[in-house]
């Protein structure tokens, strides 16, 4: 292999080591995207106005109601995580009786006969009107299928949250290859530091180690050091 060609597998293994989640979309929820999707707030239908004007919200009235905003149910099959990015506004943040740690969100993944699987809390760390909360949300292995339910099991009508959008997506790891990835000189599988301080001392002693040869001309010089060099900084 000339040394054009090996360089270019060399940045093709590079890619492929960082590109080692694939993202897909699952069910949005916004002011023109929330079909299916259902709130249990009596008397309050979704639609174009309630979401837009920031009224989904999320609270335990005094009734003891447990305002929830469920997802359809979706296909989850080799989904390893779910994230999702939620638009969290909380109105009576100027009210002296505002409470922000009662306004932390919760996501929880239902199974399709409702029986919680997991859930994450994130809590706005700002008393403000608007935040943007990022959950991450593990899938248990063997889940088909599954719905997102939100919930501020804290907030009361004061220290509430209403979701007005939320940007929702599955992440699967991708399997890296089988065949050894070359500057990759201490075998742990990844490129950095520690593989470039091994190759300059194989560079300055003349001692061979795996992988190190980066250029594939025999010989491990300051030239797969610069190239080891220049890989591990555009990960």
């Amino acid at each position: 292999m000339n040394c054009t060609k090996r360089i270019s597998s060399v940045l093709l293994a590079a890619f492929l080591l960082t590109a080692t989640m694939w993202a897909q979309q699952l069910p949005q929820f916004t002011s023109t995207d929330y079909e299916d999707w259902t709130y249990n707030n009596p008397g309050i239908e979704l639609n174009s106005s309630t979401i837009t004007g920031g009224k989904v919200v999320l609270y335990t009235n005094s009734q003891g109601l447990v305002l929830t905003l469920t997802s359809p149910l979706f296909d989850c099959q080799g989904i390893d995580t779910i994230a999702a990015d939620v638009l969290w506004y909380t109105k009576e943040f100027r009210n002296s009786d505002f409470d922000l740690s009662k306004t932390a969100l919760t996501m929880v993944l239902d199974d399709e006969q409702g029986i919680p699987l997991d859930s994450v809390t994130a809590v706005p760390i700002v008393a403000q009107s608007t935040h943007t909360l990022t959950l991450r949300l593990p899938v248990p292995a063997g889940t088909a299928t599954a719905r997102l339910r939100f919930v501020s099991w804290l907030a009361n009508i004061i220290s509430s949250g209403a979701i007005k959008q939320a940007d929702i997506t599955g992440i699967t790891a991708i399997t890296p290859p089988d065949e050894p990835l070359v500057g990759d000189v201490d075998g742990n599988g990844l490129l950095n530091v520690s593989d470039v301080t091994l190759l300059i001392q194989s560079a300055l002693y003349s001692t061979s180690v795996p992988n190190g040869d980066i250029d594939g001309n025999g010989t491990i010089n300051v030239t797969d050091v610069t190239l080891l060099i220049a890989l591990v900084m555009a990960l």
